[in-house]
């Protein structure tokens, strides 16, 4: 009799942390762009076996077709190494991580500079490498914004579309 007892609790203390956990938010990045954006959830994409790249530049840019962009443009891969980005409406904010040894060559406060002429961002905040096997960014936003991600390779790019 202890043992389904036993069982039956080990069974409902493990229920809040399979609803909190919404697979349909995970995504992984596109190829090319298809005009699907998400209100929320994460997106990863990239090729774990790149561990040792340069991130060579982050271009910001309002787009004539109504979204903003972003740009990782990465140096010395032809495809980009393995990457999440999440997009989390409550805090208005994109949290990009990539993956590997990552080394940066590029002017963050030109990025920032950028971004205040978006209709979409309120900040670009660059995060010191404190891992030394990750390297994080975020986006603030004025208010919540859907994300669709892709990237392209040779150039290696990660591409981060935010709409309204």
């Amino acid at each position: 009799m202890k043992f389904p007892l036993g069982l039956l609790a080990l069974l409902v203390s493990t229920l809040p942390a399979w609803a909190q956990f919404d697979e349909s938010a995970f995504r992984q990045a596109l190829k090319v762009k298809r005009n699907v954006y998400l209100a929320e959830g994460a997106f990863s994409g990239g090729d774990r076996l790149i561990s040792d790249v340069k991130v060579s530049g982050v271009r910001i840019a309002a787009n004539p077709a109504g979204y903003d962009r972003v740009v990782v443009d990465f140096s010395k891969a032809d495809r980009p190494p393995f990457f999440l980005v999440e997009n989390d409406p409550s805090n208005q904010r994109v949290t990009v991580t990539i993956y590997g040894k990552i080394k940066t060559d590029f002017s963050t406060q030109t990025a920032i500079q950028a971004a205040r002429k978006t209709r979409t961002l309120a900040s670009v905040e660059f995060l010191p490498q404190v891992e030394s096997d990750r390297w994080m960014f975020t986006l603030g936003s004025k208010n919540p914004m859907k994300t669709e991600v892709f990237e392209l390779s040779s150039p290696a790019r990660l591409i981060i579309d935010l709409k309204p």
